[in-house]
């Protein structure tokens, strides 16, 4: 790809500004997904091998056991059940969901294996995550990229696959497949939207009405509260 390509591709989408992240790397890093509701991590997506032939895209818990082995989730139209306590429970084909060939997200498959990360790497990227989840207040996806040895902190989202589809389930102390967990935690932290946010930063009001030079030197201006401490042998 040349760099008349992309500019030719940024013309067909009509793009108006362009946010250009560092390359860190060899190749495209492993990426971790934490979704943090309720002060916990709930679930986390690992995507491998981006950018290759064999890139995956695996959901597992904070000990690494596998959450997607159910297959995914999608409302479906198909009713709702009734349960010993008289809940009303959105019906679920199990079967269609452990079977389901279509990709994840994009054109990314789940993984039959993806290896695991340091584990050091593991619990300061969950210390992360749950301070990042601290200081937003709702239920919050914090994603990050994992390249020698380092952590870096990528996005945020609150609305993970817009809200149509998920791929985490496990079993219940009955031995029956709970693919509402997430959802019960998001009940549980209150609010509508998974917890209570906390206040906007007075430099954050009104950020969206900025000028790109504006928000620029608004992002360099600001100073780092969460302390960078190299505890994982670099």
């Amino acid at each position: 790809m040349t760099y008349d390509d992309v500019l030719a591709g940024l013309s067909f989408v009509q793009a108006t500004k362009v946010l250009v992240e560092e390359f860190i790397g060899s190749k495209l890093p492993m990426e971790y997904k934490f979704h943090v509701t309720g002060g916990k991590v709930q679930a986390v997506d690992v995507i491998s091998n981006r950018g290759a032939d064999c890139q995956c895209y695996a959901v597992v818990d904070s000990n690494w056991t596998r959450l997607d082995q159910f297959g995914c989730f999608e409302p479906a139209n198909v009713g709702f059940r009734q349960d010993d306590d008289n809940e009303k429970c959105t019906a679920i084909d199990f079967n269609a969901g452990k079977k389901n060939i279509g990709p994840v997200k994009k054109d990314m498959y789940l993984c039959d294996d993806v290896p695991r990360v340091n584990n050091c790497l593991w619990k300061e990227m969950h210390r992360i995550a749950l301070q990042l989840g601290k200081s937003i207040g709702v239920s919050i996806r914090v994603d990050m990229f994992v390249a020698n040895d380092q952590i870096y902190v990528q996005e945020y989202a609150t609305n993970h696959m817009n809200g149509l589809r998920h791929c985490a389930a496990k079993k219940d102390e009955n031995n029956c497949i709970d693919s509402c967990f997430l959802g019960r935690a998001w009940n549980e932290a209150g609010g509508p939207y998974g917890g209570i946010s906390t206040s906007v930063p007075g430099y954050l009001k009104n950020y969206h009405l900025k000028s790109t030079s504006e928000m620029c030197s608004l992002i360099d201006d600001v100073v780092t509260v969460m302390p960078q401490v190299q505890i994982c042998g670099r």
